[in-house]
């Protein structure tokens, strides 16, 4: 039977979108997953590196999303 990599671990490397809670805010950031530990990731993105702990982590999803306006537009 072949082991499989569990996610996130198999993203590394990919682009993904990452939505965290800062200051009780809801943000987002497009990066590239560069490590997964059981603290949390760092990514790549926006011109810096970032560190993410699990903590503050929502959700990430494969692949980048289009940013939204304060309207709602794409």
């Amino acid at each position: 039977m072949a082991k499989t990599t569990p996610i996130p671990e198999a993203w590394i490397g990919q682009e993904v979108h990452v939505r965290y809670a800062e200051a009780g805010e809801p943000r987002s950031v497009n990066c590239k997953i560069t490590e997964v530990s059981d603290r949390g990731i760092c990514v790549e993105g926006e011109s810096k590196t970032s560190f993410f702990p699990w903590s503050s982590i929502v959700k990430i999803d494969l692949g980048h999303v289009a940013r939204r306006t304060r309207l709602g537009l794409g």
